[in-house]
């Protein structure tokens, strides 16, 4: 895979008189890692929304494999996966019937429907609670369901939200190892 994902080009969120994002202009290639990065209420997320078709844009253009997201908000949906900080899932359902669900809105036919919830649920580490109910996951386990949903949708480009973490020493030298 070769060439732009993603594009803005002065891209603007206004709330009246209020600039939530001002003008933001940025590419990501192929295989490219990108981040956003500050405060709160840097707009960060607003951008995310902007260009998952989530959101209107007061200004500027956004491109999703030269898809709009404005003018073609499902072609874009069906080629990001996005994982919120905070997941929401149907907590009286299982996690293989969330992910049913959500296969079913994708129109997958039965079988090829339950070929990609069990490979993604044994991806994520999930095989074994796929029939427990989600309102019994920690938050790390319905966290690894987005990213299984994510999978079963096979997305060509992830929006990954997290809230940053602060390192100590030892922290950080404990992520390298």
């Amino acid at each position: 895979m070769t060439g732009t994902v993603i594009e803005a080009e002065g891209l603007t969120k206004r709330y009246g008189a209020a600039y939530a994002v001002n003008s933001a202009t940025f590419s990501v290639a192929a295989g490219e890692i990108f981040g956003l990065l500050g405060p709160n209420g840097a707009g960060k997320t607003t951008t995310i929304l902007m260009l998952l078709g989530l959101s209107e844009i007061s200004a500027g253009k956004a491109r999703i494999f030269g898809h709009d997201p404005m003018r073609e908000p499902l072609a874009v949906k069906r080629l990001v996966g996005y994982l919120p900080d905070s997941v929401g899932f149907y907590d009286n359902l299982s996690a293989a019937d969330n992910l049913h669900y959500t296969a079913r809105l994708m129109r997958l036919d039965g079988a090829e429907r339950r070929n990609r919830i069990a490979e993604a649920l044994e991806r994520v580490g999930l095989r074994e609670v796929a029939n427990k109910k989600v309102a019994t996951f920690s938050r790390g386990m319905r966290q690894r369901l987005g990213l299984a949903e994510i999978v079963m949708k096979d997305a060509r480009v992830l929006s990954l939200m997290s809230q940053p973490v602060a390192l100590t020493p030892r922290r950080a030298s404990n992520c390298w190892r």
